[in-house]
C-alpha cells in the first residue's frame, strides 16, 4: 500500500440533520447536480443543488422520508446508514436492521423496488448479519445488472456483493461501476437479495481501516471505503468476482475532525466530501483536499 498520505481541512459547513450517516451526488434530469444527505436517527433526507467544489451557496432543502408512498422505514431511528444514486437520479437508501434497501423515485415520490438483504450460512459473518444487534450494511455502492455492493461495518469489516439468488457475481474493476447517466437495472416490487460474493480485508487494510463506514466511487472510477474508528480514507483494489481477500493501493489519514467522519462523496474534480456524526446539526460537513480522485 502506498498510503499514509493526509487529507487537510479545506471547508466546513452544517448540515440541517444530527448524526449524518451518509451522503451522495446525485445527477437530475437537467444534469444539475444535488449533494444529499441522510441521517440515521430521523427519517429525514436533506440536500442541496450544484455543489461545487467550495460547497457555496448554500441552499439546503429538507424532506420526510417517511411521506414517500410505499416507503417502509419508520419515522423514528430508521437507521438509514447510506444513500447513493443511479443515472436516472432515483435514489437508494440502505437501511441497517432490519437489513434492507429502498429505491426511490424523487419525481414521483413514490418507493419503486423494496429489496430485503440476506446472507445465508453459519459462519461468522452470516451469523452477524442475523444478530439483531449485529452489524450490518454502512455503505453501499450501485453495480450493473441490478447489483448492490455493500460495507458491513465490523465484527467482521466487508464488503458485499448481493443480487438475486442464483445471480452470477460480477466483482468490481475501475471504471467498471454503473455506467453515467445508466439507470440501475431492478424490476418494480420487492425483492430479495443474497449475498453472493464477500471480500474481506486484508492484514494491511485492516490495520489502515479499522472499519468500514462508507464506500464510494470517485470520479477516476476507482472504489473508496472510509473508516470511522480509523479516520481514514483507501482506494481499494479490484474485487475478483469469486471473492476473498480486500487490498487497498493507497490510504489517507483524515485531519482531526470534530465529530465521527460517516459519509462519503466526491466533488466532480475529485475532492473528497465527508460528512460526520454530531449531536448538533452544524459543522458535520467537511470539504477536504488535495483532490485525489480526479478523472
Amino acid at each position: 500500500m502506498k498510503g499514509h498520505n493526509r487529507l487537510r481541512v479545506h471547508r466546513i459547513v452544517d448540515v440541517p440533520l444530527k448524526e449524518v450517516s451518509g451522503i451522495c451526488l446525485r445527477r437530475g434530469p437537467e444534469g444539475e447536480l444535488a449533494l444529499l444527505a441522510v441521517g440515521d436517527r430521523v427519517a429525514v433526507a436533506a440536500w442541496f443543488w450544484q455543489p461545487r467544489d467550495d460547497l457555496a451557496p448554500l441552499e439546503w432543502h429538507t424532506a420526510d422520508v417517511t411521506d414517500l408512498e410505499g416507503t417502509r422505514l419508520p419515522a423514528d431511528d430508521p437507521q438509514i446508514e447510506a444513500i447513493c444514486a443511479d443515472g436516472e437520479g432515483r435514489v437508494l437508501l440502505l437501511q441497517e436492521s432490519p437489513p434492507r434497501s429502498e429505491l426511490i423515485d424523487p419525481v414521483t415520490r413514490r418507493v419503486v423496488a423494496s429489496i430485503v438483504l440476506d446472507v445465508p450460512g453459519s459462519d461468522d459473518l452470516a451469523l452477524s448479519w442475523a444478530d439483531p444487534a449485529g452489524s450490518k450494511g454502512e455503505g453501499a455502492v450501485l453495480l450493473p445488472g441490478g447489483h448492490l455492493l455493500v460495507a458491513k461495518e465490523k465484527d467482521p469489516p466487508a464488503l458485499i456483493e448481493f443480487g438475486p439468488e442464483g445471480a452470477t457475481p460480477i466483482g468490481f474493476a475501475r471504471g467498471r461501476g454503473l455506467a453515467p447517466g445508466a439507470a440501475w437495472q431492478i424490476e418494480p416490487g420487492d425483492h430479495r437479495f443474497v449475498a453472493l460474493s464477500v471480500w474481506r480485508p486484508d492484514k494491511p487494510l485492516r490495520k489502515a481501516c479499522a472499519d468500514f463506514s462508507d464506500l464510494e466511487i470517485g470520479p477516476d472510477g476507482c472504489l473508496y471505503v472510509l473508516s470511522d474508528k480509523s479516520a481514514t480514507l483507501a482506494r481499494l483494489s479490484a474485487l475478483p468476482a469469486r471473492g476473498g481477500e480486500l487490498r487497498a493501493d493507497a490510504d489517507w489519514q483524515l485531519d482531526d475532525l470534530d465529530g465521527k467522519p460517516e459519509g462519503l462523496a466526491f466533488t466532480p474534480n475529485g475532492r473528497a466530501l465527508v460528512a460526520l456524526d454530531t449531536r448538533k446539526a452544524r459543522h458535520n460537513l467537511v470539504l477536504l483536499e488535495p483532490p485525489i480522485a480526479a478523472a
